[in-house]
């Protein structure tokens, strides 16, 4: 069976990767960090690879009728028996006797609406309709959409004989989804909109409004439940630059202009506490990340990422402004999921696409979504009940550019620098270790299912903070045998994301704006096109110059979300879930 991840892998990369949750310091200055816990491979996050499906219709009762069969590949350490969901109703696939890669289970099946779908993809093929294919996050070109034959369909399905499932019938075509309205949302209309939004500089909006800093950094706090002002909550993150620390053995210096040019600036109360209604922050991007899923098939899953994209500002005493070259990301995780639940969230984003971009109806309707992650209380089970998964941070208010992460660690209220993933402290870069780890490791990062660890061979390797100096770099080392393996690490890295290895200058891919401006998107998300029409754009390997890449981030979440909103659990996204890997991505 031919699938989108294996059409450039080799099957077998996929092994059975530990998952490392990672404890660190509860306080910015901390000089020490915890040791990693190894937890067991997570089937969410990292789920067997499947090489060939059949489905059987037996005539039987609804909710088992019909016979699911998953070959998976060799090479993997799987248990006799796996829980499998079907929409949200978990089955046992069972190892067969004679061949140890085959597993069956009987299921309920919507054989009536899969017919329908095909012919739904007929009609797209006949039209000469197109498939953005993708390995990870580099395009690998289109295809015509491909379809199961309906007549035969009906055929297989009335004679009760075995339905092979070809990889190429599960995408959906991109065209399907609006992007500048369900993925990657920076109209002024809707950035700037009065009752949602406020802008310190221009004095107009609703200081409490939704999609306020204050609002979201309120509701993180969650005053009545953890007693945190919110204002102490932004002061206390605030001043972590201002105090140099350490974070796995590697200093993460002071950056003192964050202190003087946006916490010395910052309004104050009365009380002297800061005047969270007056934030300094001015709303750039609202971003749909659902294509940060984890699988639902293995267990409940989740709804990927909804982000929220800060530009800094400063207002003066004679109220001229200025836009700082620094911009705060809150990346919440969707408490959401089940396939059927997951799916009808990716439907909500969609359905926006049929609505008039920052009228009061797509307003409105975008809070009822983003409501679902950034309330207090959004996820009982997390840090002061905040669904938040990190707030990141792009910084040059002195030179270099510096990346930071946050988060709020179990047993705290507050938010503590944390280490950057995927990305190893700069001194590793163009040194044997980094070679030994990319080789050692080759087959994971060339799957997507590495994870970089808190220390390598005895030594401190993830960094604490990511700067990225003039001219930016690509992660790189003699010695490295597979240079596919090579750009994919580099990839990864938050540094060569937002720099060489995608020909990125500014290191943000959503850049500070004008207030009634539009924020400017990077190359590495918009291709040659546009956000409402986004394509791709090539460029050489910045190691091996003969070697193209090509990339188109939000053509890639485009194709992402038609195929996960254009089917139905019980149809083709059970097919789509057993082969679905999740994306490894750091922004």
């Amino acid at each position: 069976m031919t699938t989108l991840r294996s059409l450039s892998l080799g099957i077998s990369a996929v092994l059975s990767v530990g998952a490392a949750y990672l404890l660190f310091p509860a306080t910015a200055d901390s000089a020490t960090v915890r040791a990693a816990a190894e937890e067991p491979s997570d089937f969410e996050r990292i789920p067997p690879v499947v090489e060939d499906i059949h489905i059987t219709a037996t005539g039987q009762e609804p909710d088992a009728n019909a016979l699911l069969q998953l070959t998976y590949a060799k090479g993997q350490d799987l248990p006799a028996e796996l829980t499998f969901n079907v929409g949200d109703k978990p089955v046992l696939l069972k190892r067969d006797d004679k061949d140890p890669q085959l597993y069956a289970a009987t299921i309920g099946f919507d054989f009536d609406g899969f017919v329908k779908e095909q012919e739904q993809r007929q009609k797209l093929a006949e039209q000469k309709a197109t498939v953005p294919l993708f390995d990870g996050r580099e395009f690998l070109g289109e295809e015509t959409v491909q379809f199961l034959e309906p007549a035969k369909l009906r055929e297989q399905i009335a004679s009760r004989v075995a339905i092979r499932i070809p990889g190429v019938v599960l995408p959906w075509p991109s065209l399907v989804v609006r992007p500048e309205r369900s993925l990657m949302v920076t109209d002024p209309l809707v950035v700037e909109d009065p009752i949602r939004t406020f802008d310190a500089c221009t004095n107009t909006g609703n200081p409490n409004g939704a999609w306020t800093f204050n609002r979201l950094m309120t509701n993180m706090a969650n005053q009545p439940l953890t007693g945190v002002d919110p204002s102490d909550f932004v002061e206390n993150w605030m001043r972590t630059w201002g105090t140099s620390t350490t974070i796995n053995t590697f200093p993460v210096p002071a950056r003192s202009p964050v202190i003087t040019q946006v916490l010395n600036t910052w309004p104050r109360l009365s009380n002297g506490k800061l005047n969270l209604a007056l934030s300094p922050m001015r709303l750039l991007a609202i971003v749909n990340r659902v294509d940060l899923r984890t699988n639902t098939a293995y267990g409940g899953g989740s709804a990927g990422e909804g982000r929220f994209v800060f530009g800094v500002i400063r207002r003066s005493s004679t109220g001229t402004c200025t836009v700082h070259r620094f911009t705060v990301i809150l990346e919440y995780g969707v408490p959401i999921s089940t396939c059927p639940a997951v799916r009808s969230y990716a439907q909500q984003w969609g359905n926006l696409g049929t609505l008039v971009l920052g009228s009061p109806t797509y307003n409105a309707s975008l809070q009822a979504i983003t409501d679902q992650f950034t309330n207090a209380n959004a996820a009982p089970n997390k840090p002061n009940r905040s669904a938040i998964n990190q707030i990141r941070t792009n910084e040059f208010l002195q030179n270099p550019w510096e990346l930071r992460e946050f988060n709020i660690l179990r047993g705290n209220t507050q938010l503590s620098i944390v280490p950057a993933k995927q990305t190893p402290h700069h001194t590793h870069n163009n040194t044997a270790l980094l070679a030994n780890y990319i080789n050692t490791n080759q087959a994971q990062i060339l799957a997507g299912t590495y994870s970089v660890p808190l220390s390598y061979l005895g030594t401190p390797f993830l960094t604490g903070s990511v700067l990225n100096p003039s001219p930016q770099q690509a992660w790189r080392a003699p010695g490295i045998v597979n240079n596919n393996a090579r750009n994919k690490f580099s990839l990864n890295t938050c540094d060569a994301c937002h720099g060489r290895e995608t020909l990125t200058t500014s290191f943000l891919h959503v850049a500070p704006r004008a207030s009634g401006a539009q924020a400017a998107l990077s190359r590495f998300l918009l291709g040659n096109g546009t956000l409402a029409a986004p394509t791709t754009f090539t460029m050489a390997d910045p190691i091996v110059a003969a070697t193209p890449r090509t990339y188109g981030d939000l053509l890639r979440r485009q194709g992402d979300l038609s195929t996960l909103q254009s089917s139905l659990c019980r149809t083709s996204g059970v097919f789509q879930e057993a082969n679905f890997q999740p994306l490894l991505a750091t922004d």
